[in-house]
């Protein structure tokens, strides 16, 4: 439905949307984000069956994802806490090294961290389910907190050209983030888009073990480029693999009238849809892109999973999800967590 267009301006406007992680402890984790870094969850999801896409990894079970950040996703960076029912424990990696995250009073956030029991070494800290968060000061002009994800590579010049050939990241300065003994080398590599989180791209002398754990790096794309992305990896030029191939959902609410398909859960509302078109009648549709979500799942050189999500379409239903007043059901969790599964509850059911 959507043609590709394979132009670097176009690319530019990607955006790092949320890093996936996995818990084996909600509440554990939201004492942890919220108490430490001062974080706020962003909205709560129950899901009867497990991701086509694996979403929640290739575990088959019933899931829930809890997105956790400092704003709406549409505007911010946010982790994406994937909980996977009857999972007791996963296999940790050695890829993901640490995400760092710059608050007000770094002094104040490791000090809670050691009175909560975590492992505290210099400025970062070990937290649930073994990943580690680096604590930064928060600078007067920056408006992100999040300031970067530290990732273990096999060849750091390798790895680097994949994310810029690839993903239409742009190579960065050292200086673009603060250095940390793990990486203060001249063989890291800093890649990312203009004012957003980026990826540091090191090497040591282990060799990256890449797990579920890991997690995955979602990136919202503008569609005409991820069909240009998914159309270079499908060619092989770009390196890389691809792990779940392009689908597209038309959420647009007379289109799907008309294939006699009932409305998706994300699916602007038709009053949306009408002020849209108004405020752009003579904008073609596959420019405007009005409900088409486009995912695709692509693996990096060194194995690390990479979802390209439309940007028009994600940010829209995304933003009509925005939830951060929602109450998580734990009465519900937890008889679902010893095996009295009852009916996920609607208010909780999402698409995205």
């Amino acid at each position: 439905m959507v043609k590709p267009v394979d132009r670097k301006d176009l690319i530019g406007k990607s955006r790092p949307a949320h890093w996936v992680i996995r818990t084996t402890d909600v509440k554990a984790n939201l004492r942890f984000f919220t108490r430490i870094f001062g974080m706020k969850v962003l909205r709560h999801e129950e899901f009867e069956k497990p991701c086509a896409i694996t979403c929640n990894g290739e575990f088959n079970t019933p899931w829930s994802k809890t997105m956790i950040g400092y704003g709406p996703e549409d505007e911010s960076f946010c982790l994406e806490l994937t909980y996977n029912y009857g999972v007791e424990n996963y296999e940790v990696g050695t890829g993901l090294t640490h995400i760092a995250v710059a608050v007000e009073n770094p002094k104040e956030a490791l000090e809670t961290a050691a009175s909560m029991g975590y492992q505290v070494v210099e400025d970062v800290i070990s937290g649930p389910d073994s990943y580690k968060f680096r604590v930064l000061q928060k600078e007067a002009d920056q408006t992100e907190p999040f300031r970067y994800v530290a990732l273990r590579v096999q060849d750091p010049d390798a790895a680097a050209r994949f994310y810029c050939d690839a993903c239409g990241m742009t190579e960065m300065e050292m200086k673009a983030i603060r250095k940390h003994p793990m990486f203060d080398t001249d063989k890291a590599k800093v890649v990312g888009y203009v004012n957003q989180v980026p990826l540091v791209l090191f090497k040591d002398e282990a060799s990256p073990k890449i797990e579920q754990w890991e997690g995955r790096h979602a990136i919202a794309v503008p569609g005409q480029a991820l069909r240009a992305i998914y159309k270079r990896m499908l060619d092989g030029k770009s390196g890389g693999s691809i792990l779940h191939h392009i689908r597209e959902f038309n959420e647009l609410p007379a289109l799907r009238r008309m294939r006699g398909l009932p409305p998706m859960t994300c699916s602007p509302p038709p009053e949306v849809q009408l002020q849209n078109l108004r405020q752009n009648p003579l904008k073609p549709p596959e420019d405007q892109q009005e409900g088409t979500l486009a995912v695709a799942i692509i693996k990096d050189a060194d194995g690390y999973e990479i979802c390209l999500v439309s940007a028009e379409t994600y940010d829209q239903a995304v933003r009509l999800a925005y939830k951060p007043d929602a109450k998580i059901d734990w009465e519900w969790r937890g008889e679902a967590m010893a095996g009295r599964r009852s009916p996920t509850p609607d208010f909780m059911v999402a698409c995205i």
